[in-house]
């Protein structure tokens, strides 16, 4: 098939123009996420792209169109130079978002047209491989058929994320889940009673909630991160004030869309649990969460998400995405499983070369730090009773 590639070093010219059709392209996709959206790439681009002598990111989006000149997809792209200048900088050719927030990246395209999709862009970028080093592409849905398409790539891995198909009752999910997740649910509820709390299940969707809620889910995320003898989830906001700012303004962006769900547990008219949702579509996506660790015996985030979805179900949406990673929290609701593989493609020069070499070393000691990281957790104990 040929296809048309336009390249846009400039972001003002590429959202401006490119807005309703790239919107159109993403409302087609499944499943359904924020970060494909031009409102995610372009405040991302606005926040978060960095500009020091340590990293700077260009500006690098490209667009495949068809013959009849139709978007078929979006590669939303930018270059990292590390460090920013001089003759030993490495240049990866990256998909906007990378940092510890945006969960998924990768070409904004249709499933059905991925594999002609990806063949004329690795051509296209053979062809000028000497403005690139490493190329990391992410979010590819169909490895299988698209590996005889990726030339000399080398592997890397691939992202897990999980969808749970609603029924129409809130019973007839329950009667799906095992026996154990349905008596932790239970337990969650009678816990709370047994020792007389009452809790409220709240929904914050409207912009006169909105600082208020993002208040409680910076403060109650922080927590969470802090907990001991629990799966480490770092915490993505405190010390990284443009991801805040990000957060915020792209929140503030879909309640005036009515694409916000901040939903939260409240004990003793306190929050205690909170977490932020995005509607698209007939889809609810489950962003980050928080929860005061010392209502951890309670299994708060437990009865969230049981109220979460009973919500969803009472609103007709068809499907909960639990977003990426692997974690027993997700898995109890036995969700369908959906991989985004990554690959990383090597220019073919001495640079190119040099920097697989490097990229390969700054691997290899981020892992022994990770588990460094998680080695010096200590056990978790309660420092206070939640009741006082």
């Amino acid at each position: 098939m040929n296809f048309q590639i336009e390249r846009f070093t400039e972001p003002f010219d590429a959202f401006q123009r490119l807005l309703p059709e790239w919107e159109a392209l993403d409302a087609q996709l499944a499943p359904r996420t924020p970060f494909s959206s031009p409102t995610w790439c372009r405040l991302w681009w606005k926040h978060v792209r960095r500009n020091t002598l340590r990293a700077r990111d260009d500006f690098f989006l490209h667009t495949v169109r068809n013959r009849n000149h139709q978007l078929v997809a979006v590669a939303p792209l930018m270059i990292t130079h590390k460090p920013a200048v001089g003759p030993f900088r490495i240049r990866m050719l990256q998909f906007i978002g990378a940092d510890g927030i945006t969960e998924v990246r990768g070409l904004v395209c249709g499933i059905e047209d991925q594999d002609a999709v990806i063949r004329a862009l690795t051509k296209y970028f053979s062809l000028h491989c000497r403005e690139w080093d490493l190329f990391r592409w992410r979010g590819i849905r169909k490895l299988e058929t698209t590996s005889t398409s990726l030339g000399d790539f080398e592997a890397d891995n691939f992202l897990p994320a999980y969808l749970v198909e609603l029924p129409p009752t809130w019973h007839e999910l329950a009667e799906k889940l095992s026996s154990n997740m349905r008596k932790s649910i239970r337990k969650s509820y009678e816990f709370l009673a047994r020792d007389g709390y009452k809790f409220g299940f709240r929904v914050r969707d409207g912009l006169a909630d909105l600082p208020a809620a993002l208040g409680y889910f910076f403060a109650l995320n922080a927590a969470r991160s802090k907990a001991k003898n629990m799966i480490v989830h770092p915490d993505q906001f405190t010390g990284y004030p443009q991801h805040s700012s990000l957060i915020a303004e792209f929140s503030a962006e879909m309640a005036n869309l009515g694409m916000l769900c901040i939903y939260q547990l409240e004990i003793n008219a306190a929050v205690v649990a909170t977490r932020i949702a995005f509607r698209i579509g007939d889809d609810i996506y489950l962003y980050f969460s928080g929860f005061d660790p010392t209502w951890q015996k309670y299994s708060v985030m437990t009865t969230l998400m049981a109220e979460t979805m009973k919500w969803c179900i009472a609103n007709h949406i068809k499907r909960v995405n639990l977003s990426t990673g692997s974690d027993l929290g997700k898995l109890r609701w036995r969700p369908a499983e959906i991989r985004y593989y990554n690959k990383l493609q090597i220019s073919p020069t001495l640079k190119g070369r040099l920097g697989l070499w490097i990229y390969r070393l700054a691997l290899g000691i981020h892992k022994v730090f990770s588990n460094l990281s998680r080695a010096k957790r200590i056990p978790f104990e309660f420092t206070h009773d939640p009741r006082a």
